[in-house]
Parts: C-alpha cells; sequence; structure tokens
C-alpha cells in the first residue's frame, strides 16, 4: 500500500516550518517578496538554497537536513549567554512581513518586542502549538505566559527552536495513528493492547456487549472499568447511580493511571460521594486530583482551580493560584475554565474582560455561558443586541441535560415570546411562552413558576375559567416548595392569592410587580 504523507503547510494542526511560511506570507504586506527560499536563508544565514529542497521541507516530505538543524543547536547553545543571537533571523522576517529592511545596531530585543508583526506572527504560531498533538501542554503553556508578558523575541525563539528541532517530519498517516495512541497512553501503565481491546468490543460488539464489557473489565482493563464506572455513577445501569459500584470500578482503572478515572475519584471524595468529607479523606480526594492534571485531564486543574478559589482543605484560600489553574485548563479550550475567568472578572467589574471569556465558553456550546452572553446582550451590559442575545438563549438551550441552563427557557420565554419582538421579527407565542416557563420551573427556575401564578392568575381574572384555580394551586405548592423560596417571594405570592379569593379586578402589572 502507498504511503500516504501529511502535508504541513496547509493546516492549522502542524507547528511547522511550512505553515510557518505559509503564515509569514498571509501577515507579508507585500506577498510576493514573501518567497520560500528568500525566508529560509533568513532564518539559516545562508545566501541561497535549491527551491526544490525548500519546498520539500516546507510540504513535509523530507526532514530538515541536519546541516541546517545543527546551526540552530548551535545558536540554542549559545543563546543562554548571549540573549541576542536570534535577534537577526526575526528582525528579517519582520522585514519580510512590514516590507521595511531592519537593519539595526542596539536594542535589537527590544524592537522585536514592540512589533505588532511580531506579536501577530508569535501569537498564530502559539494557536498552531494548540492544536499540535506533537506539542506538550506544559510548552503551550509556557508560550501563553511569554506572550501575555509581551516577550515576544523570547516567544518566537522557542516556537522556532520547536519548529526546527523538535518537530517530526515527514509524518505519515499510518503514523500519525499509531502517535494518537502513544500519546493516550503516555504516562500510564495501561498497555495498547487494553486499548485494542476496549475499542475492538465498543466498535464490534452486539448484543453481548455488557457482558462483554463486565468480562473485560475484570481481566483488569483499565477502559472497560471505567466506563462501567462512569455509567453506575450517572445511573445508567439501573436507571439509579449506585456510587459504590461506581468507585469499585474506577478504582482499578485509576490504579492503571487512566486520568478520568482518578478525576472521578478524587470529586467523589471531594463531594462527600465517598466518605464524609473527612480531611483524610478531602486530602485522599485532592491527590486523585493532581495525578489526574499530571496525566493530562483538564478538568482536574480546573477543579483544583474551584479548590483554592474556596479554600477547600488541604489548600488554603489563594484567588492567584485559583487563577493560574483555570488558565491552565483554558489553555486546552476548557469551558468551565473560561466561566470560572469570567466570574472572577465580572466581581471585579471587569465586564468586557469577563464577556470575552464567558463568550468563549459560549462558542464551545457551554449552557450556561450561552444563557450569560444572552444576558451581556440583552441588558446591554457591553452592547444592546436582542438578536443575539435570542441567539445565544436557543444555543443554550440545545446543550447537553445534565448541564443545561434551564433559565435560557425562562429568558426565551418572558423577553421574547411573551409579547414578541419587533426588531428580529418574533411574534407572541403563548403556547411556547408556557412551555417553556413549565420546562425551566420545573427544573428548579423559582421566577418561571412565579411567572406562571402571575399568568394563570391573569386568566382566571379575565375568564373565570375554574380549570385555572388549580393551575394556581399547583403552582403555590411548587413555589413554596422550592428551594429558593424565601420571606420575599412569600410575601409576594400571599398577596397575589389574597387579591385572588377577594376577585378584585387588578391589571396584570400590579400583580406581576406586588
Amino acid at each position: 500500500m502507498k504511503k500516504t504523507y501529511i502535508k504541513l503547510n496547509n493546516n492549522d494542526e502542524h507547528l511547522s516550518i511550512g505553515n510557518f511560511f505559509r503564515i509569514i506570507k498571509e501577515l507579508a504586506k507585500n506577498k510576493i517578496s514573501a518567497l520560500q527560499t528568500e525566508l529560509f536563508c533568513v532564518l539559516f544565514d545562508l545566501e541561497g538554497i535549491n527551491d526544490t529542497t525548500v519546498n520539500n521541507y516546507c510540504v513535509g516530505c523530507r526532514g530538515i537536513g541536519s546541516e541546517y538543524k545543527q546551526i540552530y543547536i548551535n545558536k540554542k547553545r549559545r543563546y543562554q549567554k548571549e540573549k541576542d543571537v536570534f535577534s537577526d533571523n526575526i528582525l528579517g522576517v519582520l522585514s519580510i512581513i512590514d516590507g521595511v529592511l531592519y537593519n539595526l545596531n542596539d536594542n535589537k530585543v527590544a524592537f522585536i518586542n514592540k512589533s505588532n508583526s511580531a506579536y501577530l506572527l508569535a501569537k498564530k504560531l502559539y494557536n498552531l502549538a494548540k492544536n499540535d498533538r506533537q506539542v506538550k501542554n506544559d510548552f503551550t503553556i509556557k508560550l501563553h505566559s511569554l506572550l501575555e508578558s509581551n516577550l515576544l523575541y523570547e516567544c518566537l525563539v522557542e516556537e522556532l527552536l520547536f519548529i526546527i528541532l523538535e518537530k517530526k517530519q515527514p509524518i505519515r498517516e499510518e503514523d500519525l495513528k499509531k502517535e494518537v495512541f502513544e500519546n493516550v497512553l503516555n504516562d500510564t501503565s495501561i498497555s495498547s493492547i487494553d486499548l485494542q481491546e476496549y475499542l475492538s468490543l465498543k466498535l464490534r460488539e452486539g448484543i453481548n456487549f455488557d457482558y462483554s464489557m463486565k468480562k473485560l473489565a475484570a481481566s483488569g482493563n483499565a477502559y472497560a472499568n471505567y466506563e462501567l464506572g462512569f455509567n453506575e455513577y450517572y445511573g445508567y445501569v439501573k436507571g439509579f447511580s449506585r456510587y459504590d459500584e461506581a468507585f469499585k470500578y474506577l478504582k482499578i482503572a485509576a490504579k492503571s493511571d487512566h486520568a478520568a478515572a482518578n478525576y472521578m475519584i478524587g470529586n467523589m471524595y471531594l463531594k462527600g460521594i465517598i466518605g464524609s468529607r473527612s480531611k483524610e479523606e478531602l486530602e485522599k480526594g485532592y491527590q486523585y486530583l493532581v495525578k489526574s492534571s499530571e496525566l493530562g485531564n483538564v478538568a482536574a486543574l480546573n477543579t483544583i482551580g474551584n479548590m483554592y478559589l474556596n479554600g477547600i482543605y488541604p489548600l488554603d484560600k489563594d484567588q492567584e493560584k485559583a487563577i493560574s489553574y483555570y488558565m491552565k485548563a483554558a489553555l486546552n479550550k476548557y469551558a468551565y475554565a473560561y466561566n470560572n475567568l469570567g466570574k472572577i472578572d465580572e466581581m471585579k467589574k471587569d465586564y468586557e474582560k469577563a464577556f470575552d471569556y464567558y463568550l468563549k465558553a459560549a462558542d464551545l456550546g457551554e449552557s450556561w455561558a450561552c444563557n450569560k452572553v444572552g444576558e451581556y446582550y440583552r441588558k446591554g451590559i457591553i452592547v444592546k443586541d436582542m438578536e443575539k442575545a435570542f441567539y445565544y438563549y436557543n444555543e443554550a438551550i440545545l446543550g447537553n441535560y445534565r448541564t443545561l441552563c434551564y433559565y435560557a427557557y425562562y429568558n426565551l420565554a418572558v423577553y421574547f415570546y411573551k409579547e414578541g419582538y419587533d426588531d428580529i421579527v418574533l411574534k407572541a407565542d403563548e403556547d411556547k411562552y408556557c412551555e417553556y416557563l413549565r420546562l425551566a420551573g420545573n427544573n428548579g427556575v423559582i421566577e418561571a413558576l412565579v411567572e406562571l401564578l402571575c399568568y394563570y392568575i391573569k386568566k382566571y381574572l379575565k375568564e373565570r375559567n375554574m380549570s385555572f384555580l388549580d393551575k394556581i394551586e399547583e403552582f403555590k405548592l411548587k413555589i413554596e416548595s422550592n428551594d429558593k423560596y424565601n420571606n420575599e417571594l412569600r410575601e409576594k405570592v400571599e398577596k397575589a392569592i389574597i387579591m385572588l379569593e377577594e376577585r378584585k379586578e387588578i391589571s396584570w402589572e400590579i400583580i406581576k410587580n406586588l
């Protein structure tokens, strides 16, 4: 079978020399001057080179020659003592991008750190690094830190060293598949055979799937044990959660360094699902989370951030450390970390920064964040845009039922379907209004229950239909049994019911604002 090479100059998945050259051409003010051979000569201090050779390096069908790598190995050795050893190479690249010859004698590094083109190039390369499976998480965190500190020269040096000395090429499709497996199993005691057996069962097994999965778990397969533990935790086996059974399976998977199993056990200790949240058990939970984070689990990083934010034993309350863990998780596009960073900035009244984080989480489909973005647009916290508010509220209700933000149903009902909205050509829809309020009310949104109570009071006062009294009683009882029911709500409900019993002809607005 013919070996198929992956091109390394036309995608956003590889921090490669081909993509490096492509980005420079995209940034260049004069596209004609951004020739591959000229760029190669600038990078390696050469007078000239064969076009075909450079093209082969860029496409990725050849590894970069050892003689060119040696140039960077030598410079890397000097870099610790001679900070600006790469400055002429980077200035040459910026000259090509800007169409201006930068021939500086002094302050080269300072000039690069202030260059907008250097920032754009470093940022685009950082984005490639985040998507490249060959790039380790610690390296992307380092790049992010350098970018945040505006140390653009150092950031570009790190990116170039990876591209020339670290990036593997050529890459064949079959090699990439193998590498994905190796990365999944990296730092674990799980064998490739375990993964192969598990995937084979998932893809091929039919009617005897549950029996076969249990049999595979009994043999010690970490993936099978994790799946059974996950299913028991969420009640997918018996229709209700069996945490002891879940713990039994997850513990076997965790012993083989299954990252997600370690994360779930850590959370079970923290929430008191296992044990009683004693100091000893909280310490155990924390250690499981640390292990999970070291194995690459992003959710564990976010949870450790939560522990620092709230001062959960054995950690002291430390907002800065919490933020650092959230940032690490956010680098991996973890929506809940974006949410947490947004909440912190919102508390600081930095609404623009908070909104930016919420928007990132919303664009990943996270339901709570979608609703929050909708709120920002509806209230005009940054800019008022009811069409966008309507869009994000609708995105929120498309989320997974386990993490769905039901306030989005309430917001759609009250601010859009109740009276319609002319600006987005939306007509009032009483059926949808009631349906969405019931969905929200049945899932803990007490404001929706109060809205429905007022709605049926209005209906009764207008039509005197006795069936509406049953509805009023139903929602009154639901409001009173809601966890968020308080003295303020109690007073409002009682006043509404008193006026109803006296059959006073009062307006809808008076009842709603009681």
